[in-house]
Protein backbone atom coordinates (compact mmCIF):
# COMPACT_ATOMS: atom_id res chain seq x y z
CA UNK A 1 0.00 0.00 0.00
CA UNK A 2 1.18 3.51 -0.80
CA UNK A 3 0.80 5.85 2.08
CA UNK A 4 -2.51 7.14 2.38
CA UNK A 5 -0.87 10.10 4.15
CA UNK A 6 0.64 10.84 0.48
CA UNK A 7 -2.03 10.66 -1.43
CA UNK A 8 -4.79 11.88 1.24
CA UNK A 9 -6.45 14.64 1.79
CA UNK A 10 -7.42 15.06 5.25
CA UNK A 11 -9.69 17.43 7.04
CA UNK A 12 -7.96 19.72 9.89
CA UNK A 13 -10.71 18.37 11.96
CA UNK A 14 -10.09 14.73 11.89
CA UNK A 15 -8.12 13.13 14.73
CA UNK A 16 -4.89 11.75 13.18
CA UNK A 17 -5.89 8.06 14.42
CA UNK A 18 -8.39 7.93 11.91
CA UNK A 19 -5.64 8.02 8.74
CA UNK A 20 -3.79 5.71 11.11
CA UNK A 21 -6.94 2.81 11.56
CA UNK A 22 -7.20 3.02 7.21
CA UNK A 23 -3.87 2.49 7.28
CA UNK A 24 -3.98 -0.27 9.23
CA UNK A 25 -7.30 -1.78 7.65
CA UNK A 26 -5.96 -0.92 3.67
CA UNK A 27 -2.34 -3.27 4.62
CA UNK A 28 -1.98 -5.16 1.28
CA UNK A 29 -4.03 -3.18 -1.26
CA UNK A 30 -2.76 -0.45 -3.42
CA UNK A 31 -4.08 2.93 -2.78
CA UNK A 32 -3.75 5.85 -5.51
CA UNK A 33 -5.75 8.15 -3.51
CA UNK A 34 -7.93 9.11 -0.24
CA UNK A 35 -9.81 11.41 1.06
CA UNK A 36 -11.10 11.92 4.77
CA UNK A 37 -13.26 14.78 5.03
CA UNK A 38 -15.83 15.98 7.84
CA UNK A 39 -19.25 16.85 6.58
CA UNK A 40 -19.87 20.22 6.75
CA UNK A 41 -23.94 19.61 7.86
CA UNK A 42 -23.31 16.85 10.24
CA UNK A 43 -20.65 14.93 12.51
CA UNK A 44 -20.18 12.53 9.97
CA UNK A 45 -16.45 12.05 8.31
CA UNK A 46 -16.94 10.88 4.49
CA UNK A 47 -13.75 8.11 3.61
CA UNK A 48 -13.52 8.10 -0.16
CA UNK A 49 -10.32 5.76 -1.45
CA UNK A 50 -9.47 4.83 -5.00
CA UNK A 51 -7.07 1.92 -5.28
CA UNK A 52 -4.74 1.11 -7.92
CA UNK A 53 -7.24 -0.73 -10.44
CA UNK A 54 -9.55 2.28 -9.88
CA UNK A 55 -11.73 0.77 -7.52
CA UNK A 56 -13.84 3.54 -5.49
CA UNK A 57 -14.20 2.83 -1.96
CA UNK A 58 -16.46 5.36 -0.31
CA UNK A 59 -17.58 4.81 3.76
CA UNK A 60 -20.16 7.07 5.96
CA UNK A 61 -18.61 7.31 9.31
CA UNK A 62 -21.38 8.37 11.55
CA UNK A 63 -21.11 9.94 15.11
CA UNK A 64 -21.57 7.07 17.45
CA UNK A 65 -19.28 5.00 14.84
CA UNK A 66 -16.47 7.52 15.72
CA UNK A 67 -13.54 5.01 16.93
CA UNK A 68 -10.72 3.30 15.74
CA UNK A 69 -12.90 -0.17 15.99
CA UNK A 70 -15.85 1.03 14.02
CA UNK A 71 -14.01 3.20 11.55
CA UNK A 72 -12.31 -0.54 10.59
CA UNK A 73 -15.55 -2.37 10.83
CA UNK A 74 -17.34 0.11 8.34
CA UNK A 75 -14.38 0.65 6.05
CA UNK A 76 -14.00 -3.41 5.80
CA UNK A 77 -17.79 -3.33 4.71
CA UNK A 78 -17.40 -1.01 2.43
CA UNK A 79 -14.45 -3.07 0.96
CA UNK A 80 -16.45 -6.06 0.80
CA UNK A 81 -19.54 -4.33 -0.90
CA UNK A 82 -17.03 -2.80 -3.49
CA UNK A 83 -15.62 -6.42 -4.22
CA UNK A 84 -11.90 -6.21 -2.80
CA UNK A 85 -12.59 -7.92 0.42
Amino acid sequence: MTSLAQGAIISRTIPVWVARTLQHTLRGLEVRHGQILESTRSARWDILVELADGTEVLAWIDREDQTPQGVETIVRQALRDAGVA
